[in-house]
């Protein structure tokens, strides 16, 4: 696959939940996914299909052929997805600033107290 920047990373909801199962796999057959994903919504197997195909074709899978079944794999690290997502997040709704991101998440009380205190290690560590 060729390097995508991190900017460029982009994912839709089903594109991520597909993405995960992989991950989580190691590596996933079409049937595969739809059980997963099938626990909540149930898209149909042509769609994830399709949704496959073209995740692919954007170079974040790639896929063997095992008898007569497409088995795929990732060809980009949940780490690298994560980090474009936020950037992209950061970029586009927080002015690049990730204390604007963190006071949002505070004011919400998405953050535990125990997050907190991983943050604050986090930072500390950081400052060595």
């Amino acid at each position: 696959m060729p390097k995508k920047k991190l900017s460029e990373i982009r994912l839709g909801r089903l594109e991520m939940q597909i993405m995960n199962v992989v991950w989580d796999k190691g590596q996933a057959t079409v049937h595969d996914v739809k059980d997963v994903i099938s626990r909540g919504r149930k898209p149909a197997y042509s769609t994830i299909l399709t949704m496959m195909r073209k995740l692919e074709a954007k170079g974040y899978l790639s896929h063997d052929v095992d008898e007569r079944t497409y088995v795929y794999r990732a060809t980009i690290s949940r780490q690298t997805v994560r980090q474009g997502v936020i950037g992209d997040l950061l970029d586009r709704l927080f002015e690049g600033s990730p204390l604007l991101l963190l006071n949002s998440l505070v004011e919400q009380n998405r953050i535990s107290e125990e997050e907190l205190r991983e943050i604050r290690k986090l930072i500390s560590k950081r400052r060595r």
